[in-house]
């Protein structure tokens, strides 16, 4: 199986990899409470699976997560959530470089608050297309893409079976028990199970390569990557 993760890969790998599909995935979560039975950087850990899985089927590579996320639930336990602007700063940053380098399509992410950081990435990239129109980057998230459950949650059923699919190393069911394991999430993840959250990653996955793939020739990659 060809590598995807940037980081692993050689300089010539990466340029072949660019020439094959100018395709760069840019996952987007953060540090945030989920409950008392999921680890805090789901949304990252999650995006980046997606990620990961759908550059297998289109071609691309994958950089590094950012965990710092915007707005959500601060002030509880483990939430490390940053400014809006400085996270389209970096974001901003980002695309330049993967611009530089010579990719012509940026796939940003967001497993975390697709109304509130989706936004801000939305902002970010519309600023950036107007730049770099050879560059183009779109902004896409988990929930949206799902092809008929499109509604959000917090640390729900859909959360907890993605992770349970993904790490069930990093959930404990158990701390369910806790009197305030259901304060600030969806009390529905009581009922998330394996079977489920691989059922709606394979869907995910199969709508974002299906969305990747549709804006690759107009963004110079080849057809049928």
């Amino acid at each position: 199986m060809p590598k995807v993760r940037y980081e692993e890969m050689l300089v010539g790998e990466l340029s072949a990899a660019r020439l094959a599909a100018p395709l760069v995935y840019v996952p987007v979560g953060s540090l945030e409470y989920h409950g008392w039975h999921l680890p805090t950087g789901f949304d990252g850990l999650h995006a980046q699976a997606l990620c990961e899985a759908a550059a297998e089927v289109t071609g691309g590579v994958v950089v590094p997560v950012t965990y710092w996320g915007t707005k959500g639930h601060e002030g509880y336990p483990g939430s490390l959530l940053i400014q809006d602007s400085t996270l389209a700063q970096l974001m901003a940053d980002v695309l330049s470089c993967m611009a530089e380098q010579g990719y012509r399509l940026i796939v940003l992410l967001t497993g975390h608050h697709p109304e509130v950081q989706g936004a801000v990435l939305q902002h970010v990239a519309d600023v950036h297309n107007e730049k770099r129109p050879e560059a183009r980057a779109v902004v896409l998230d988990p929930f949206s893409l799902h092809p008929t459950d499109k509604h959000l949650e917090h640390a729900g059923k859909i959360e907890t079976s993605a992770m349970l699919h993904l790490r069930p190393e990093l959930v404990d069911m158990s701390q369910l028990d806790n009197p305030e394991a259901l304060r600030a999430i969806s009390q529905d993840c009581v009922d998330a199970t394996r079977e489920d959250g691989q059922q709606r990653f394979d869907e995910v996955v199969a709508a974002l390569a299906e969305a990747v793939r549709r804006e690759l020739p107009s963004s110079g990659g080849a057809e049928g990557q």
